[in-house]
C-alpha cells in the first residue's frame, strides 16, 4: 500500500471536477510518457504532458492548494487535498514513476562525457531554484570564475535536468501515467487559511 496527496486550490479544475468521483485524469494523456515529457512537466509546469503529479507529502500538497487558490481559501470555501492510495498490484493501465530516477538514468555517465546537469553557481544557487519566488536573486547573482581572464559575466548554469531534480526533491514528487481511478482517491482533506496568504 502506499499514499499519496494532490492539493486543489479553490475553483482550480480539480477543486470544481470530484476526482472522489470521477478520478484523476492527465491534460493531455494521449502523449507519450517521454523523459522530455517529464522534464518539461516538472520544469516548466507544461499544460501538455500525459502526467498526474503527486506528493508523498501532505505538507506539500497543502501548500499547493493553498498558493493555487483562485481566491483565499476559507472554511466555508476551502481549498482540498486529496488522499490518494494505491494496492498492490497497481490498478490496470496505471505506471507510478519517481522523477528523480528516471531523469538520473539519463545523465551522462561519467561527467566528463557530455554536458554536466551540475551547476556553476555558488552554494546559495540552489536556493533559487527551491524557491525562485522568494530567493530568484540567487539565480542571477554572476557566476565567479578563476581569476585568469576577464570573462563576460553570465548567470550561473541552470539545466533543465538539473531544475526536475531539485524541483522533484523539493516537492516530494511521484508522477502517475495512466488514469487514477477514483477508487484510488480515499480522503478528501479541507483546508483554509486563517488569515490572508502573504505573497
Amino acid at each position: 500500500m502506499s499514499i499519496f496527496y494532490r492539493g486543489a486550490g479553490v475553483d482550480t479544475y480539480w477543486h470544481l471536477n470530484n476526482p472522489t468521483e470521477i478520478g484523476f485524469t492527465a491534460r493531455a494523456p494521449e502523449v507519450a510518457p517521454t523523459t522530455v515529457r517529464l522534464i518539461q512537466h516538472i520544469s516548466r509546469g507544461t499544460n501538455n504532458s500525459p502526467f498526474i503529479s503527486l506528493s508523498i507529502s501532505y505538507a506539500v500538497a497543502r501548500d499547493y492548494a493553498l498558493l493555487s487558490s483562485l481566491e483565499i481559501p476559507t472554511p466555508s470555501k476551502p481549498a482540498y487535498v486529496y488522499e490518494i492510495e494505491f494496492q498492490n498490484p497497481l490498478p490496470s493501465g496505471i505506471k507510478v514513476l519517481d522523477p528523480v530516477k528516471e531523469v538520473a538514468q539519463t545523465l551522462p555517465l561519467p561527467p566528463t562525457i557530455g554536458p554536466a546537469y551540475q551547476h556553476d553557481g555558488s552554494q546559495e544557487f540552489l536556493l533559487g531554484v527551491v524557491n525562485p519566488r522568494n530567493m530568484g536573486h540567487f539565480l542571477m547573482q554572476h557566476s565567479q570564475q578563476p581569476p585568469l581572464g576577464e570573462g563576460t559575466p553570465r548567470p550561473p548554469n541552470l539545466s533543465l535536468e538539473l531544475e526536475t531534480l531539485v524541483r522533484a526533491l523539493r516537492d516530494a514528487e511521484i508522477l502517475v501515467y495512466g488514469t487514477i481511478p477514483a477508487t484510488c482517491v480515499v480522503n478528501c482533506f479541507d483546508v483554509y487559511v486563517d488569515m490572508p496568504l502573504l505573497e
